[in-house]
Protein backbone atom coordinates (compact mmCIF):
# COMPACT_ATOMS: atom_id res chain seq x y z
CA UNK A 1 0.00 0.00 0.00
CA UNK A 2 2.98 2.61 0.73
CA UNK A 3 4.14 1.63 -2.72
CA UNK A 4 0.91 3.01 -4.29
CA UNK A 5 0.72 6.09 -2.77
CA UNK A 6 3.55 6.88 -3.09
CA UNK A 7 3.26 6.48 -7.40
CA UNK A 8 0.41 8.46 -6.59
CA UNK A 9 1.61 11.41 -4.67
CA UNK A 10 4.22 11.71 -7.33
CA UNK A 11 2.14 11.41 -10.23
CA UNK A 12 0.01 14.46 -8.96
CA UNK A 13 2.91 16.38 -8.10
CA UNK A 14 4.02 15.97 -11.92
CA UNK A 15 0.30 16.81 -13.30
CA UNK A 16 0.95 19.94 -11.22
CA UNK A 17 4.05 20.85 -12.70
CA UNK A 18 2.68 20.08 -16.08
CA UNK A 19 0.16 22.48 -15.75
CA UNK A 20 2.00 25.27 -14.56
CA UNK A 21 4.46 24.95 -16.97
CA UNK A 22 2.49 24.84 -20.16
CA UNK A 23 1.38 28.17 -21.48
CA UNK A 24 -2.23 28.51 -22.11
CA UNK A 25 -3.78 28.78 -26.17
CA UNK A 26 -5.89 32.27 -25.05
CA UNK A 27 -2.44 34.04 -24.40
CA UNK A 28 -1.20 33.12 -27.89
CA UNK A 29 -4.27 34.16 -29.71
CA UNK A 30 -4.67 37.48 -27.77
CA UNK A 31 -0.69 38.28 -29.08
CA UNK A 32 -2.09 37.33 -32.41
CA UNK A 33 -5.44 39.36 -32.17
CA UNK A 34 -2.78 42.24 -31.29
CA UNK A 35 -0.44 42.21 -33.75
CA UNK A 36 -3.29 41.84 -36.30
CA UNK A 37 -5.26 45.24 -34.67
CA UNK A 38 -1.71 47.22 -35.60
CA UNK A 39 -0.86 47.53 -31.52
CA UNK A 40 2.25 45.94 -29.72
CA UNK A 41 2.26 43.98 -26.15
CA UNK A 42 3.73 45.84 -23.42
CA UNK A 43 4.18 45.71 -19.61
CA UNK A 44 2.68 49.83 -19.61
CA UNK A 45 1.51 51.97 -22.13
CA UNK A 46 3.12 55.07 -22.48
CA UNK A 47 1.01 58.02 -22.09
CA UNK A 48 0.50 58.38 -26.38
CA UNK A 49 -0.67 55.44 -26.04
CA UNK A 50 -4.00 54.00 -25.69
CA UNK A 51 -4.81 50.01 -24.12
CA UNK A 52 -6.66 48.46 -26.65
CA UNK A 53 -6.55 45.09 -24.96
CA UNK A 54 -4.40 42.38 -23.22
CA UNK A 55 -2.09 40.46 -24.64
CA UNK A 56 -0.84 37.90 -21.42
CA UNK A 57 -1.90 37.64 -17.91
CA UNK A 58 2.10 37.02 -16.96
CA UNK A 59 4.69 38.83 -18.35
CA UNK A 60 3.38 41.09 -20.89
CA UNK A 61 -0.72 42.27 -19.94
CA UNK A 62 -1.38 45.13 -22.24
CA UNK A 63 -1.82 45.56 -26.20
CA UNK A 64 -1.22 49.08 -26.86
CA UNK A 65 -1.66 50.95 -29.74
CA UNK A 66 -0.62 54.70 -31.00
CA UNK A 67 -3.19 57.39 -30.97
CA UNK A 68 -3.62 59.45 -33.99
CA UNK A 69 -3.44 62.65 -33.26
CA UNK A 70 -6.79 64.91 -33.83
CA UNK A 71 -5.82 68.59 -35.05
Amino acid sequence: MPGAMRIFFLMFAALILLVQTVPARGGMQREALCKKLRGRCQVECLTIDEQIGGCRAELIPLCCKRRRLKI
